[in-house]
């Protein structure tokens, strides 16, 4: 397991938390996401760039590629 795949666990895990159990995955998955991207210290589509490029980091969040936005404005 990689220092990423371990943090983006515990991302998930915590904002499964705070979103509440019955939250959906987005909701969670988008705050994951949002934590990898600080993590990285990258911008949001540089992060999606990459999340394309690391299917078990996007699995681990919920997601699967198909998932993830093709484009993206400026963020």
């Amino acid at each position: 397991m990689t220092q990423i795949s371990r943090f983006t666990e515990r991302c998930v895990s915590i904002a499964q938390r705070v979103t509440g159990e019955r939250a959906e995955s987005a909701a969670y998955a988008l705050v994951s996401l949002h934590c990898l991207r600080i993590y990285l210290d990258t911008s949001y589509r540089m992060t999606i760039d990459l999340l394309k490029e690391m299917p078990q980091i996007t699995g681990d969040i919920g997601r699967a590629e198909a998932d993830l936005p093709r484009t993206l404005h400026a963020v």
